[in-house]
This record gives C-alpha cells, sequence and structure tokens, in this order.
C-alpha cells in the first residue's frame, strides 16, 4: 500500500524553524535541507522513516512562484521514499494532522 498526504502548515518564523518543530512533533523526525533541488522552485526541507519520504515545502521566491493561488503557508508532502509502481494508495494526511496538533506548536489543515 503506498502512503502519501498533502498538509497545510502554518510557519513558525522560517522553514528551518518550522521543520525543527514539525520533526519533534513526528516523534524525532530529522528533517535536513534539501540540496539537491527535488521540488523545482520550492525550498524544501526532507526526511525519511520506515520507506516514506517528508517533503516541507516552503514559499517559492516572487520570480520562481508559479502558483495559481500564493499563499504564505507552508506544505508537508509525504510519499513513498523509493517508487513501487501501481497498486493501491492511502492518505495519511488526517493520522498526520492528529500527531501534529497534538503537541499544539503547529496549526495544520488537509490540502486535498
Amino acid at each position: 500500500m503506498k502512503k502519501f498526504a498533502h498538509v497545510g502548515i502554518e510557519p513558525i518564523r522560517d522553514l528551518g524553524v518550522t521543520a525543527e518543530v514539525l520533526g519533534i512533533a513526528l516523534g524525532g523526525l530529522a528533517f535536513v535541507e534539501d540540496t539537491r533541488g527535488r521540488y523545482g522552485e520550492f525550498p524544501a526541507y526532507v526526511a525519511e522513516e520506515e520507506g516514506l519520504r517528508y517533503a516541507l515545502l516552503g514559499i517559492p521566491a516572487p520570480e520562481d512562484d508559479l502558483r495559481e493561488e500564493k499563499t504564505n503557508d507552508f506544505e508537508l508532502m509525504v510519499e513513498p521514499a523509493l517508487p513501487s509502481g501501481d497498486g493501491p494508495k492511502a492518505d495519511i494526511s488526517n493520522d498526520l494532522i492528529l500527531r501534529i496538533s497534538r503537541g499544539g506548536r503547529l496549526k495544520c489543515w488537509s490540502l486535498e
């Protein structure tokens, strides 16, 4: 089963600080800055755990921002760390929202 999620996150100061707080809320997940540019114009912090890649996407620079609806919020995107072909998918957004919200430091919501 391929797990995925898209969760909106209200920033705490900057992307790095928000990634640190998010990692704590997710049980000690260690986010590191994405220096590979995997997410195009979006600055990102990434972590991997139990076969899943967690990517906290920030806000693109104004000249690179191609989004239809511009916002100052961040997005947590979760997908399998390795491609595994077709098959059933499971949206874990609501489970993540519950885990993140328990700490009380981050506001989040489903983007689906």
